[in-house]
């Protein structure tokens, strides 16, 4: 029974994770257009294109907007934080449960 609690937990809490990166990404996106941060915020783009400026939309990478996101959003980027270490922690409990299930059974035979 512990079991299917644990992975209902897990299955939850990816579910959470997912639309928190969802509504990051959406906050994000809000990146293309405002011009004024694409030098400021749009660091990977830079890296990534081997460019000193961002000149179009089409350049941005699709990490940046997360950055932007949490520049902008902070609560929201906590959140999906807080929500990612907590898909860690289910997915170990998860996992430490059927080891020492694991380690029951060989014990008793």
């Amino acid at each position: 029974m512990k079991g299917i609690f644990l992975v209902v937990q897990l299955g939850f809490s990816i579910m959470v994770f997912l639309f928190l990166a969802a509504v990051n990404w959406y906050q994000g996106s809000e990146l293309v257009s405002d011009r004024f941060d694409w030098n400021y915020t749009a660091k990977l783009s830079k890296l990534l294109n081997g460019i000193d400026a961002v000149s179009s939309p089409k350049q941005i990478s699709q990490l940046d907007f997360f950055i932007y996101s949490a520049k902008h959003y902070p609560v929201m980027s906590a959140l999906i934080i807080i929500s990612f270490l907590y898909v860690l922690a289910a997915l170990f409990l998860l996992i430490y449960s059927v080891k020492c299930n694991k380690q029951k059974i060989h014990l008793d035979c």
